[in-house]
């Protein structure tokens, strides 16, 4: 049960996603991985030539089981009962934890949904690739680097027919086509992945170096998408979780979704109860891959100058920039048209697919039709041992750009206009300061056991905040996606109150929900969270205790000045902005550890 999670639901009342923690009972899931690898490189140096020649065959078995969906997922985010308050009081605020813990109390969820059937499955997948490269001393002052590779990665397969995809072009009662049956691959084997590389240095003078280099990079796909996909929508997981063959999932959501609210004696998921629960009152979702997926691939280009100031400081300056094109993204092809329904019949029937497939509501499918691009400017001074004293400092400004960040889960606001979610990347961070220094304490002769070994250590990390999307106050499209974005009607005034867990960080009055039945026009991750501010302090003493042993005693202390580093909020139309986490445990770190609040560790370590 996930209990205040605005965004599974398109936005809502709560301002706080994940306001509580998730509850109930863990599901059996699990992965088992084995691969096997043979590989061989060979080097050769011949005149001013150093060749490498070599190659490496891979063959990966997966035994996945994540049996997530078995006991239901069901979502209070606290829409309902602060609905049913706001009918009778327009002016009610409903409070962002007090209003789903409300939901969840009555039992009314805004989704829920259930897999029914076994997913576990097992399966191959075969990889090789070639490689030449060459670097090539055309003068002491002119280094050149060129190369090839070619890689091939297979798609994933197994021999028990028992993962299919939604291939409606194939005869098929249900649309349904297995691997290894009514189609040989999952998607088509790809066999055009030659990737060049090419580099060069040059010394200008006995102080100055310049470098610049190109690369193709191809992707072999992560199988996660494929098989444990996590979508936002009531679609399975992967190709294990379609409603066919040997060994067929059931994924269904609640009858009247919108209206479900859990009784005693009452079934949640009536259409489970009997075999084959896939109807039009009641539609599973199914899972599909492009006929025309292709891997992706990467160009990474740069160019700097290096140049000794002195002989303890260097500098460099440079551009680094990178672009990626068929990148995996996730659409639902069975998207409901956009409109106001007030049953979820009258939605399902909107679908494309209804007239054949009536059975089917989310048909999500992946596909190679994502783009990315990098740009940055990258300015870095290193001192080495001038007078006992090291460090390196780092200043990049950069601009990130997709249509999707994450490699599964995530859906467009439209799955029409795949390129209408294109804008700053989730990890988009425009000014980045990081500074290390080092310093060796120097000691006395008199008292050497007690001054030397001394080592103080500082590292600073300042950068911009993370983006975040200004969402609708719930299903305003009535495509029941759970992404409506809002419209912005005024200046958005970002910041505006301050940092601070009772301030709102945007000011919301600047949004307001697009008409009903429509879509939003604001831009995805078109705001920012607060800034970054990090110091962290150590100590380090090292002892000697005979000639090849030394005992490093450490303090280490993490974000010395206690400054609360937030992370974005969740704003919705009719909500609000409170910043609400910590960068860290947003992340996925929380507790110990830089950016989260002063902490301390002692270490002690022997080196031998």
């Amino acid at each position: 049960m996930d209990i205040g999670n605005a965004n599974a639901t398109g936005g809502g009342t709560s301002s706080a996603s994940g306001a509580f923690d998730p509850v109930g009972l863990t599901p059996p899931e699990g992965r088992s991985d084995m691969t096997g690898h043979l590989t061989d490189q060979l080097s050769w140096v011949k005149g001013r030539h150093q060749m490498r020649f070599g190659g490496e065959y891979r063959n990966a078995r997966l035994d996945e089981f994540y049996k997530r969906h078995a006991v239901g997922a069901f979502t209070f985010d606290g829409t309902r009962v602060a609905a049913e308050i706001q009918a009778k009081n327009p002016s009610y605020n409903p409070d962002s934890f007090i209003a789903p813990l409300a939901d969840f109390l009555s039992g009314q969820v805004s989704a829920a949904s259930i897999a029914i059937g076994n997913p576990e499955r097992f399966v191959y997948v075969n990889t090789w690739f070639l490689n030449a490269g060459d670097t090539w001393q055309i003068t002491p002052k002119f280094n050149f680097n060129y190369g090839i590779r070619y890689d091939y990665g297979g798609p994933l397969h197994n021999s028990s027919q028992n993962m299919s995809i939604f291939r409606p072009a194939l005869t098929s009662s249900n649309g349904l086509a297995f691997q290894g049956s009514q189609i040989a691959n999952l998607y088509p084997r790809y066999f055009k992945n030659f990737s060049p590389r090419v580099g060069a240095s040059y010394s200008l003078d006995s102080k100055t170096v310049f470098r610049a280099g190109y690369g193709f990079y191809a992707d072999t796909p992560n199988l996660n998408p494929f098989l444990d996909n996590r979508p936002g929508n009531q679609a399975p997981n992967g190709v294990e979780g379609n409603p066919g063959g040997p060994n067929p999932v059931y994924t269904v959501g609640a009858t009247a979704q919108a209206q479900t609210e859990i009784q005693s004696g009452v079934a949640i998921f009536p259409s489970a109860l009997n075999g084959s629960p896939c109807s039009a009152t009641s539609p599973c979702g199914v899972f599909s891959i492009d006929p025309n997926f292709r891997p992706s691939y990467n160009e990474n280009y740069n160019a700097n100058v290096e140049r000794s100031l002195t002989p303890n400081v260097i500098a460099e300056l440079g551009y680094v920039g990178s672009e990626a094109r068929h990148l995996l993204s996730l659409l639902d092809i069975n998207q409901a048209k956009p409109g106001v329904y007030a049953t979820d019949s009258q939605r399902q029937v909107t679908r494309p697919y209804f007239s054949q497939y009536s059975q089917y509501g989310n048909i999500n499918q992946v596909e190679s039709i994502g783009t990315s691009n990098y740009n940055s400017l990258q300015a870095t001074l290193r001192i080495s041992n001038w007078h006992r004293l090291s460090s390196s400092t780092t200043y990049t400004w950069s601009h990130a750009l997709d249509e999707v960040t994450a490699y599964r889960g995530a859906l467009p606001q439209n799955n029409l206009n795949f390129k209408g979610d294109y804008g700053n990347s989730d990890f988009d961070t425009r000014n980045t300061f990081v500074s290390f220094i080092s310093y060796q304490v120097p000691g006395t002769a008199r008292f050497r056991a007690l001054t030397n070994g001394w080592q103080l250590n500082s590292l600073l990390t300042f950068h911009g905040g993370q983006p975040f999307t200004v969402h609708a106050s719930g299903d305003i499209s009535g495509t029941n996606e759970g992404n409506d974005r809002a419209v912005q009607i005024g200046p958005a005034r970002v910041g505006y109150q301050g940092q601070s867990t009772t301030a709102n960080w945007i000011d919301l009055s600047a949004f307001a929900d697009p008409t009903p039945g429509t879509f939003g026009t604001s831009r995805r991750n078109a705001f920012y969270a607060p800034g970054y501010s990090d110091v962290d302090f150590s100590v380090f003493k090292d002892t000697k205790i005979t000639e090849r042993v030394i005992l490093q005693l450490r303090a280490e202390m993490f974000n010395l000045f206690n400054r609360t580093n937030f992370a974005p909020p969740s704003p919705s139309v009719g909500g609000s902005s409170q910043l609400y986490d910590t960068i860290g445990d947003y992340n996925g770190a929380p507790g110990i550890g830089a950016g989260e609040a002063f902490n301390t560790q002692l270490v002690g370590k022997i080196i031998f």
